[in-house]
């Protein structure tokens, strides 16, 4: 039994790392297209090939649930394909007793997307960003191109254009409002250094406006005093996709404690704390298609069927996580909700294949 038992489980890994192999292959020569028409002087083709290179774990993390289900239904596809799956269950190996050991190698992959998520992913994408700009050039983000970052502190808005690793800001713009939301002054700055607990901005432009008319000031160097520290900047600087689990819950309750909200990062939280769920409902369907519809038919047809159901399973966790924040049934549900969907359906459909 551990011989069937190992076998199955290694049958169905080599299938997953393929798939991933193929999958990372693919995404990296479509980002290489993608970079080709950002290419500028001092962002050549080895830096476009290092930004690639360096951000494909990032792209790649979104794809662990859906690469895991194509390469359960390719291993276990294959073993049925070659009689090995009917001979093992003639052989007295029960349809829970393979979904245990196909459980196992998908068990490996919700725990490498765990620690993608959690320690490489965040350090990834920070860094191969950062690099990516400074590449392209500083007067790239001194200029009015690009979306920036922006963050709120109370009654001020800030805009910064780029943010480097060691936390020097460029194209500094700060806006203050008043208590009845009126536009007070606005600073622009070039570059801003954090330095003995304030930022330290340089080559700034102050304008201060009035009910009749504008001040305009320019300024060396000034102190600008904020509640944001260089390691609060990985908070403004990344998508929620990418951020850490914990930096996750970290800024959400920082968002509360401001009165903003923070349901965006919330949901982000919630859909990597349910990640291996979903891994495992997509597996448990992948499973139940081998023993049900798709026990008779190619390879290929197993491979299409795993890819449609891994894109509807996206798409609908995508839709329902912004329409939990509209609607109110909350970021929790919102991602739950899909899995328990697959897990019903799955259930069902092996109950049915007997």
């Amino acid at each position: 039994m551990r011989k069937i038992d190992s076998y199955v489980r290694t049958s169905v890994l080599n299938a997953i790392l393929m798939v991933l192999l193929v999958l990372a292959m693919l995404d990296m020569v479509f980002a290489l297209l993608d970079q080709l028409d950002d290419m500028r002087k001092g962002y050549g083709i080895w830096q476009v090939m290092y930004y690639v290179v360096l951000s494909t774990p990032t792209r790649l993390y979104e794809y662990v649930p859906m690469a895991t289900l194509i390469g359960c239904l390719a291993g276990l596809g294959g073993l049925a394909n070659n009689s090995e799956l009917t001979a093992i269950r003639a052989a007295g190996v029960s349809t829970n007793r393979i979904l245990i050991s196909t459980m196992k190698p998908a068990a490996i992959m919700m725990a490498l997307g765990l620690i993608l998520g959690e320690f490489v992913v965040p350090n990834l994408e920070s860094m191969s960003s950062s690099f990516r700009t400074i590449a392209q050039g500083k007067s790239e983000v001194e200029n009015n191109r690009g979306k920036g970052y922006w963050h709120r502190e109370g009654n001020a808005f800030m805009r910064f254009k780029a943010i480097e690793p060691n936390g020097v800001l460029h194209g500094v713009t700060h806006f203050q409002f008043n208590d009845e939301q009126q536009l007070v002054k606005m600073t622009h700055a070039r570059r801003a250094l954090y330095q003995r607990n304030s930022w330290q901005m340089e080559n700034v432009r102050e304008t201060r406006i009035g009910a009749f008319k504008s001040e305009v000031q320019q300024f060396p160097t000034l102190e600008w005093k904020s509640d944001l520290t260089p390691d609060q900047l990985k908070f403004v600087a990344q998508a929620p996709a990418f951020m850490a689990i914990s930096t996750l819950y970290d800024y959400s309750n920082y968002l509360d404690s401001q009165g903003l909200n923070g349901g965006e990062f919330k949901l982000a939280f919630w859909k990597k704390i349910l990640q291996p769920l979903s891994t495992a409902a997509l597996v448990l369907i992948g499973i139940s298609f081998i023993f049900g519809p798709l026990r008779s038919v190619t390879m290929g047809q197993r491979l299409f069927s795993g890819i449609l159901v891994g894109l509807i399973y996206k798409f609908s966790v995508d839709l329902l996580g912004p329409a939990g924040l509209v609607l109110g049934f909350g970021p929790f549900w919102a991602n739950i909700l899909p899995v328990v969907v697959c897990v019903g359906w799955g259930s069902w459909m092996l109950r049915k294949a007997g």
